[in-house]
Formats: structure tokens, C-alpha cells, sequence
């Protein structure tokens, strides 16, 4: 909770103003059974119109305040929890932007939605209830008592008895379902994760007609959730029932009581309707303090899932003195230096990139080639630094990537993924996610670079040509060319290019790595195809993370076994 502190910070007025409000709405609520309690013993007795219609009017500008009093109090209260949540929401979206992907991975993308979304929604509820009840209950109670103790002190008795036996079943009860909401949330999370995967990969599914495994799957996973919460499903619905039959003895014994003391003289009719008013209000506050408790501890969970995420420091960011690229003299734009790498990020797991060490050159064509799993996506990840070697140097302009500002990094250098994606929008809204000020002219000069111009404007609406999420409404060639043309947009010192010609056809790849070349910019082609990287200036030739070849294609055919094994399958 002490997480919330600096977000409740910026809602102190609310805060004060709403629980005062709730406070003076609940004497007024307290005033009530009195109030009625008059109106018999004096009115009813006595047959007094006046009196009664007097007091009507009372009880009805005490209902008016107090619902006034409440209203204040709740817009407060809504004002204070939606405020938190957002300011609570954004923080954590910003927190997880800064992620590499190394804690990407940790966390897993469902587990982060859930997080962002379900967990900060159970905050919002809890502020908002506590700031409505948190005062409102002890005074109920304690206004409650202390009333009946002046009305009748033999009589209070009843409460003193009934409050404590409520208490331990409360005890009880939350004692018994605290345990059940982590493990519900990490549970949803799971449901989550397998929605997701199947959203995402729907196409694979139905392609090999495994919608009923994944249905199983699913269900599996629903059923899983749903036994958890039916268990503390079943402790709740006891609660209730419980706490009504209390409030049914009670009201029997006060009744039973309350009786003997009017046939006594020492009490009246109407200071019994009062007793039992204060008997149910009571049993109620206490019922609402459960669930107030209960939504503590869910609220709690969700908190330390979220505080989980806040305690992370990212693996990769900026150091206080990160240079800027501009400013930097070189000779080679970049370089591994005996480079090591594996995923797991610890000394016991076998390394999957082993002591790497090239360098590339301004405006050369390098061509990184092997087999698959070889650590071609992986190199690109380290250049790009989504990832930092486990050991081991990788420099850029002649300055390690660690003391480069992430920004001028990632502005200097593109790179176009082996997964190609685009944004739901416009062709030039996704066009200027790499640069927010290109212009058409500029749009269509890349479009024309990266082969797109041709289907592009054959389009009616041509670069307002509304794009799906993920390009779902666009081939695979399309989609890569796309994302080519977007990575070239302000014309990087440095182009990545991750086996993202993989769908396109020979002659087109062919068309593309000629437009490449006009570019002034240093060109590195990751790719399967022996033909897409031939014309190189270097080639780098991998195999189970090593360099097992480097140098020109004739070079390579002459001394590189794997390289030219590559080759002949494709050429034969």
C-alpha cells in the first residue's frame, strides 16, 4: 500500500473532503431510528398529528442532507480512485515501454496486459471503497453501540455479545480465502497467455485443424481458474447466511428482552424498533467491512504483482553520460569483439553466439548467412541492442553500444524484422512512425526503393490505404516491402535487413538489393538465400554460433564447406 502514497498525493482535498462528508452523512444516518423511536413512544402513544408530522419533516431534511452528504462524498471518492488508476496505469505502461527484451520475455506479454489492466482496475476499486467506508464503518459501529448504551445499557449487552462472534467469523472467513486470490491472478494469467497465442496464431490453428486441441487446451486452463474461484466461491456463500441468522437471534433476544422491559416499564415499544435498527446496521457495517477486507487482500496481490513490475530495472538503458553518435569519429560503423551471447543470461546455460568477432565497414554490403538456428536473428538483436552481450564488445562508430544513447543508437541504425509487422492505420501513418515529419514525396521515394511504389499507387486511396493490425489485410511480400520502406525513411547510417525478403520473389529481390545500393548507407542482409547476399562485399558464413567463413562469394565457395553446401542446394 505504501506504493499508492505519491499517487494519493496529488488528491489530498479529495481525500479530507470526501471521508468528512461521508462522516456527517453518517451521523445523520445514526439520527434515524431515534428519530422513528420518537415518533412512537410520543406520537403514536399520544395521537399526535402535529408531532408526527413534525418529526416526518425532520426525518426527511435529515434523508435529503445525508444523501447530499453522500453524494459529495462519492463523487470524491470516484474522482480520487479514477485519477490514481490512471496516473497508476500510465506509470506502469511507461515502465514496461522501457523494458528490454530480456524482461519481456520474463514476464510474458498476457501476464503484462493482465497486469496493466485487470490488477490496476482492482486498485481503482479498492480507493474508491476504502475512501467511502474506511470511516464510515468504525463510526457506524461505534455510534451504533454507544447509542444503544444510552437507550437501554442492560440491553447493549446483546451487542457486546454479537459483535465479537462476528468478528472471529470474519477472521475466519478471510483467513480461509486470503491464499486463493494470487493464485486466481496468476491463473488468469494463464487463460490469458493461451487466449492470445490463439488469437495471434488462428491462422496456423485452423490450417491444421487444431481448433479442438486448442479448445481443450483453453478449457483446460478456464477450468483451472474456475475450481479456484468456485472454492472461494463456496466459503463466501456461507457468509451471508451466517451473518443473517446472527442478525435473526439477535433480533429475537432483543425482542424477547425488549418485551420483559416494557412490561417492566424501563423501556417503550419505539426504543425497541430503534435497538433493532442499530442491531442491523451493525450486522451490515460488519458484512461490508468483509468484503472491504476481502477486496484488501485481492487488492493487495494485485499491488504486489504491480510492484513486481516498478521493481525491475531494466537490463538495457541509457547511462547518465550516453554519447551522442554525431559527434563521434570512426572507422569501422560497427564491430564484435570476441562476442558471447546466450538467452538465458547466466554462466551455466551453453552460450548460443561463441567469442564473435567482425567488423563492418561505412557503406559496405555485409551478408550474414547460415543455417537455421545459426544466431543470424540473434546478431541482429545485439547490433540493434535489444539484447547485451553476455561477454564480449560490440561497438558502433568506434564507441561501445552500452555508452551510446539509446535514442541516437536506434535513429542511426534501422532494422527491418524477421517477423514483419505494421500498425493498424494509414500506409503513411506507419510510414512515419520511423520519421513524424516525412512528407509524401519522401514516403514515395522509400516506397519506390523498397519495390511498394508499384501496388501502392494502384490503390485508390494510395497512401491513405488503411492497413489492419499486423497487415492482416496485405500479402506477405506486401507487408515486408512495407516495413523496408519504413525502415528507410530518414535514411539510416546503418540498414538491417533480417531475412525480410524471405517472401518476396527472385526478380523482386533482385530489383530491391539494386535499389539498396544507391542508398548511402551501410547495408547488412541477413538471409537464407545464397543468391540475396552473393553480390556482398563480405559475407559472414555462421554455423551453431560461430564464424565458420568470412569473405567474398568466390572466396567462400573455394574455402567454406558450409557456405557451399548452401550454395549447391539452392543452385543445383
Amino acid at each position: 500500500m505504501k506504493m499508492l502514497k505519491k499517487y494519493l498525493k496529488e488528491y489530498k482535498w479529495y481525500i479530507v473532503v470526501g471521508p468528512f462528508f461521508k462522516l456527517l452523512g453518517t451521523i445523520l444516518e445514526l439520527c434515524n431510528p431515534i428519530i422513528v423511536a420518537k415518533i412512537v413512544d410520543v406520537g403514536v402513544k399520544n395521537n399526535d398529528i402535529d408531532y408526527i408530522i413534525k418529526l416526518g419533516i425532520i426525518i426527511l431534511i435529515v434523508n435529503i442532507a445525508g444523501f447530499l452528504f453522500n453524494l459529495i462524498s462519492q463523487k470524491c471518492a470516484s474522482l480520487t480512485s479514477t485519477g490514481v488508476s490512471t496516473s497508476l496505469r500510465k506509470d506502469l505502461f511507461k515502465k514496461i515501454s522501457e523494458f528490454s527484451h530480456t524482461e519481456l520475455d520474463k514476464f510474458g506479454t498476457a501476464s503484462l496486459v493482465n497486469r496493466i489492466m485487470n490488477d490496476v482496475y482492482q486498485v481503482e476499486n479498492a480507493v474508491g471503497l476504502s475512501l467511502r467506508l474506511l470511516i464510515r464503518i468504525p463510526f457506524l459501529l461505534l455510534g451504533a453501540f454507544v447509542i444503544s448504551l444510552i437507550i437501554n445499557p442492560m440491553m447493549s449487552i446483546v451487542f457486546l455479545v454479537l459483535i465479537p462472534v462476528v468478528c472471529v467469523i470474519l477472521w475466519i472467513y478471510t483467513k480461509k480465502t486470503s491464499p486463493y486470490y494470487k493464485m486466481m491472478r496468476e491463473k488468469l494469467d494463464t487463460v490469458g497467455k493461451i487466449t492470445q497465442e490463439n488469437l495471434k496464431g488462428t491462422r496456423v490453428i485452423r490450417a491444421f485443424n487444431k481448433q479442438e486441441d486448442e479448445e481443450k487446451r483453453f478449457n483446460i486452463a478456464s477450468a483451472d481458474y474456475t475450481k479456484t474461484s468456485i472454492k472461494i466461491s463456496k466459503i463466501s456463500a456461507l457468509l451471508s447466511p451466517l451473518m443473517l441468522l446472527f442478525v435473526n437471534i439477535v433480533t429475537i433476544a432483543i425482542l424477547m428482552l425488549g418485551g420483559w422491559q416494557v412490561n417492566l416499564g424501563n423501556m417503550q415499544q419505539g426504543e425497541i424498533l430503534a435497538l433493532i435498527d442499530y442491531v442491523t446496521m451493525i450486522t451490515l457495517s460488519l458484512l461490508i467491512m468483509s468484503q472491504l477486507i476481502i477486496m484488501i487482500v485481492r487488492t493487495n496481490a494485485s499491488l504486489n504483482r504491480i510492484k513486481e513490475v516498478f521493481s525491475v530495472i531494466p537490463s538495457i538503458q541509457d547511462k547518465p553520460d550516453a554519447l551522442e553518435t554525431k559527434k563521434l569519429k570512426y572507422d569501422a560503423i560497427m564491430e564484435f569483439k570476441d562476442v558471447s551471447f546466450n538467452y538465458a543470461n547466466d554462466k551455466e546455460t551453453p552460450s548460443f553466439i561463441k567469442d564473435l568477432s567482425f567488423s563492418i565497414y561505412p557503406h559496405q554490403t555485409i551478408g550474414i548467412i547460415g543455417g537455421t538456428g545459426s544466431g543470424k536473428t540473434t546478431i541482429a538483436n545485439l547490433m540493434a541492442r535489444f539484447y547485451d552481450a553476455n561477454r564480449g564488445e560490440i561497438l558502433f562508430k568506434g564507441v561501445n553500444v552500452k555508452d551510446i544513447s539509446l535514442k541516437c543508437l536506434r535513429e542511426d541504425l534501422s532494422i527491418v524484422q524477421q517477423r514483419s509487422s505494421l500498425f493498424k492505420g494509414s500506409i503513411r501513418e506507419n510510414m512515419q512512425l520511423r520519421d513524424k515529419d516525412a512528407t509524401d514525396e519522401e514516403i514515395n521515394e522509400a516506397l519506390k526503393i523498397s519495390q511498394a511504389y508499384d501496388f501502392v499507387s494502384k490503390w485508390k486511396d494510395g497512401l491513405d490505404h488503411q492497413i489492419l493490425a499486423g497487415g492482416k489485410n496485405i500479402s506477405g511480400g506486401q507487408l515486408q516491402r512495407l516495413t523496408i520502406a519504413r525502415a528507410i525513411i530518414n535514411k539510416p547510417d546503418m540498414l538491417i535487413l533480417d531475412d525480410s525478403n524471405s517472401a518476396l520473389d527472385f526478380l523482386t529481390d533482385s530489383k530491391l538489393r539494386k535499389a539498396l545500393k544507391k542508398l548511402d548507407t551501410t547495408l547488412v542482409l541477413i538471409s537464407q538465400r545464397a543468391t540475396s547476399v552473393q553480390n556482398a562485399d563480405l559475407i559472414i558464413v555462421l554455423d551453431n554460433g560461430n564464424v565458420v567463413g568470412m569473405g567474398k562469394h568466390q572466396e567462400l565457395l573455394k574455402n567454406c564447406e558450409v557456405y557451399l553446401e548452401i550454395y549447391r542446394s539452392q543452385t543445383r
